[in-house]
């Protein structure tokens, strides 16, 4: 409790409660830091494979296109704190963080594998299908 005082006194009461809510903040984040950075991945992965989708199917890509990936991360950010948040205030006996963030890599999985058969002209699920069977 002295040291929390002397603190207070040396650097102010401001900068006392910043550096804790920067605490509260983080330790809100850090545990759902890997969920939020593989998120940007598979937006940014799909963002270009769109791209070069688009480049060879030779369709025009404009501003509004690019714009739905920032779209994307903002809201695909949001649904995971919110339900990382639910889990902590509900003290839910799951972990619904998990499958919400595995529900938007599958959804842009998927239009990876989509943007892929386009570029390529082979489908990635019936490549996987036929090295699983051997």
């Amino acid at each position: 409790m002295k040291s929390i005082i002397y603190n207070i006194f040396k650097y102010g009461v401001d900068t006392v409660l910043f550096s804790m809510c920067c605490g509260l903040v983080a330790s809100f984040i850090i545990p759902i830091k890997g969920f939020l950075l593989f998120t940007v991945f598979v937006v940014f992965a799909d963002t270009v494979t769109g791209l070069i989708a688009a480049k060879k199917k030779q369709e025009i890509i404009s501003s509004a296109g690019l714009f739905r990936t920032s779209q994307k991360i903002v809201v695909y950010f949001v649904a995971i704190m919110i339900f990382e948040g639910s889990k902590i205030t509900f003290n839910l006996p799951f972990n619904i963080t998990y499958m919400v963030a595995f529900a938007i890599a599958t959804t842009e999985l998927i239009s990876i594998s989509e943007n892929t058969e386009k570029i390529t002209g082979t489908s990635l699920g019936s490549v996987i299908i036929r090295l699983l069977r051997r």
